[in-house]
């Protein structure tokens, strides 16, 4: 079966719009990283991670990350470049393939 990896990234106010994206995409062999850019407060991207800590099927297959030290994003240039590039690094770190 094809494994996918998937980022999720969303900005200020996208909190409940990426976690229903993320619901909607979500099959347990697939691979998700969510990323709440700077712009969000800090309130709502530990909001978004603890709501992936507490989801049953998330903690069950585990292959949902969170990023925890939020990226500078325009989504006009190199900022989403880096943004992409680690959250491969996360996957890699975690040993997912």
């Amino acid at each position: 079966m094809p494994r996918i990896a998937y980022l999720i990234s969303g900005s200020t106010g996208d909190g409940a719009t990426l976690r229903r994206t993320l619901r909607a995409l979500y099959h347990p062999a697939n691979t998700y990283v969510v990323h709440l850019d700077l712009e969000a407060p800090t309130a709502k991207r530990a909001e978004l991670a603890a709501a992936v800590r507490a989801d049953p099927v998330y903690a069950r297959f585990r292959n949902v990350k969170v990023v925890t030290r939020a990226n500078l994003v325009t989504y006009h240039g190199p900022t989403m470049v880096a943004n992409t590039l680690h959250a491969a690094a996360i996957l890699l770190r975690e040993g997912c393939d």
